[in-house]
């Protein structure tokens, strides 16, 4: 393990609450959601999306959109969250939230880059006290085709915001852990952050510490039992 920086969170520190991104931290690259279209089927209309967003040069949220078109009929009645239990996670991500539930701390996923049904299967598969994610339209137990909420970087910081208000926390209280650009606004927003294998020097300089590594719980000596 390669550490960058070397702060660690003091006995004396406040942080209560900590937030994962998903793709690259709680699951290995590709995206969480490219495994499913995987398993489902649907990995080259995946595949194709990406292709469009890069020839048409589309933003973040025009990309979603197009995603979400793919998804049209999918079931959410809960018959696939067996797919979602099976999709293998970066090597210690379960023991990581297992570990620091039980040391006190609130645990949640903050994603860029999946649906809400996506997470709420992931939530119950590890527990997780909260998840945030894009928000797709569905209608009579299927996928529509449509998004009514994108998660875009600036929300990521401004969904945390919210959700530690009105549960009772501040931000001083909050950590995070993210590796993609996305997550900036996030870690930057975070009393301590953790820049989990950084796509880009920029999360690195966004985040307090870095940490490289291919065992999500080389992450763990900077936390301890609240």
């Amino acid at each position: 393990m390669i550490q960058i920086k070397t702060t660690i969170v003091p006995a004396t520190s406040p942080i209560k609450v900590i937030a994962f991104d998903l793709d690259g931290v709680l699951y290995p690259l590709p995206q969480a959601a490219y495994l499913f279209a995987r398993a489902i089927g649907l990995k080259g209309e995946y595949k194709a999306v990406f292709v469009k967003a890069k020839a048409e040069n589309l933003s973040f949220r025009e990309t979603i959109i197009e995603m979400a078109k793919i998804w049209k009929g999918v079931p959410v009645d809960g018959s696939l969250t067996d797919i979602v239990m099976s999709l293998p996670m970066m090597p210690g991500a379960e023991e990581v939230i297992h570990q620091l539930r039980e040391w006190g701390y609130h645990v949640g996923c903050i994603s860029s880059g999946s649906s809400q049904f996506f997470m709420e299967a992931l939530a119950e598969k590890l527990g997780l006290d909260f998840v945030f994610t894009n928000v797709l339209g569905h209608q009579d137990d299927k996928m529509d085709g449509t998004v009514e909420y994108v998660m875009g970087p600036e929300q990521k910081a401004e969904t945390v915001s919210m959700y530690l208000r009105e549960n009772g926390y501040t931000l001083d209280e909050f950590a995070s852990v993210g590796n993609g650009e996305n997550d900036i606004y996030m870690l930057r927003a975070s009393r301590f952050s953790i820049a989990f294998n950084p796509m880009t020097e920029r999360v690195s300089e966004a985040a307090t510490t870095t940490v490289e590594s291919e065992d999500l719980r080389d992450i763990l000596e900077y936390f301890e039992r609240m």
